[in-house]
């Protein structure tokens, strides 16, 4: 996509903020995992980041519901686009070889991470990560393959079998990233289903499968892509003019009361009065078995997105150059980010006691411990640095990485597709012909 083309497209500014979102997460989860919860402890004193709006930075849950919301939304534009424009059988067609691409341009890139994830392991890169006194890191610090076959055999498991559902053997945050396949997956055979439906009822199918999927307890994936995919709908509809058909204070106001039900605390809703309130109700409205944040969070997200469509300020905000150079390094950050905060930034926080207590410090009595963590200072010093070395080392992904990714997968779309039929129309353009005849 040229750079004109991508600084229209405000997806993008919500796409960086979802991927920044997630980092954040993941740091307060591996220092700050009380952030997670209303209060620092039930009847407890509350600090500045867990009231809302401002708990919103570590919401991870709302980064990943957005992320499925764009999902529906951008893997469904071209295709609505084209069937508006009154051109259905182009549109038929080239869903197939949009699959295809969008499919390769999703597993490519993170097999790439995933084999970088292997190489960093088998060098003992996750050594120190393993010994530090934050969980969250210990966990995806995974020793390396105890053969030099052994370690084959779990990078040939973790590019296949990690795609039925699993979690990465070497990165546990890449659990979402089946779900996005899965989810797109969705949007093609929905697609496939209404291409030829009035766009009234399209809409309303698309709403049945939003109520369908709410009933069904499908929270994590369903209901965050049929509402990108219902966002992508009005978009065809509608377009720019869309931001001239609510007020400001509305579309403000429906922004708002998204931050507000994606601020909703991951653990413990019960020990502060609103999130409280907002689970009581949503107790009402989720069906048995769901789960509640998930609920609240996804439909707060949805209303972030749909406030930010109707608004010509959060669109102009999110298009910004700032903003739109964080989407284009977005799925990079998502990549990558994890590997960085068990090697690079657990080098700077955990230095100091790796030097003085070596990488198997004991106790006292002799038993194993793990490492302390550095001062506040580190911090300070630490977090910035790495959230410099994450951008531009995401940047440096988009330069070498992506555009190998995308070759490969533009040549083997050429291979399945072909290119020309011999009569100098490529494939496409000789079946539009026909269907036309």
């Amino acid at each position: 996509m040229s750079d004109m083309k991508r600084a229209d497209n405000w997806v993008d500014g919500l796409r960086g903020i979802a991927a920044l979102t997630v980092v954040t997460y993941h740091l307060c989860s591996c220092f700050a995992n009380w952030l997670n919860s209303p209060a620092v402890e039930k009847n407890g004193p509350v600090s500045i980041f867990q009231y809302p709006f401002i708990r919103i930075i570590v919401g991870g849950r709302m980064a990943v519901a957005l992320f499925f919301l764009i999902t529906g939304y951008v893997n469904s534009f071209s295709t609505r686009k084209h069937i508006r424009n009154g051109d259905a059988s182009f549109a038929l067609l080239n869903l197939s070889k949009s699959t295809f691409i969008r499919t390769g341009r999703l597993v490519a890139p993170t097999n790439a991470a995933l084999f970088v994830g292997w190489v960093v392991c088998q060098l003992h890169g996750y050594k120190l990560a393993a010994q530090t006194d934050s969980f969250w890191i210990r966990v995806g610090a995974v020793p390396p393959g105890p053969t030099f076959g052994g370690a084959v055999r779990g990078l040939l498991q973790n590019l296949t079998l990690f795609w039925h559902g699993g979690v990465g053997i070497y990165d546990h945050t890449y659990w979402t990233i089946p779900f996005f396949l899965k989810g797109s997956m969705l949007v093609y055979i929905t697609l496939l289903g209404t291409t030829l439906t009035h766009p009234r009822y399209t809409k309303l199918i698309i709403i049945f499968l939003y109520l369908f999927a709410w009933s069904g307890g499908q929270a994590l994936m369903e209901l965050n892509v049929y509402a990108g995919m219902l966002l992508a709908e009005l978009n065809a509809d509608y377009g720019p003019r869309a931001t001239s058909m609510l007020s400001r204070p509305i579309s403000a106001l429906m922004i708002l009361v998204g931050l507000f039900l994606a601020s909703f605390p991951e653990e413990h809703a019960d020990w502060m009065p609103w999130s409280n309130f907002v689970n009581s109700v949503a107790g009402l409205l989720v069906p048995s078995g769901g789960e509640i944040n998930r609920y609240v969070i996804s439909v707060g997200t949805a209303f972030i997105a749909f406030g930010a469509f109707f608004s010509r300020d959060a669109r102009h905000i999110l298009s910004l150059p700032v903003m739109n150079f964080l989407g284009r390094i977005s799925f990079p950050i998502y990549l990558i980010h994890n590997t960085l905060i068990r090697t690079i930034l657990s080098w700077m926080i955990y230095r100091d006691s790796a030097v003085k207590e070596g990488l198997h410090p004991v106790d006292m009595q002799g038993k194993p411990k793990y490492l302390e963590r550095g001062s506040a200072m580190a911090f300070v010093i630490a977090i910035p640095l790495f959230y410099g070395i994450l951008i531009y080392t995401s940047y440096l992904w988009t330069i070498y990485v992506d555009p190998a990714c995308g070759r490969a997968v533009s040549w083997l779309s050429k291979k399945a597709f072909g290119e020309l039929d011999g009569s100098g129309l490529t494939k496409e353009e000789a079946l539009k012909g026909i269907l036309k005849t």
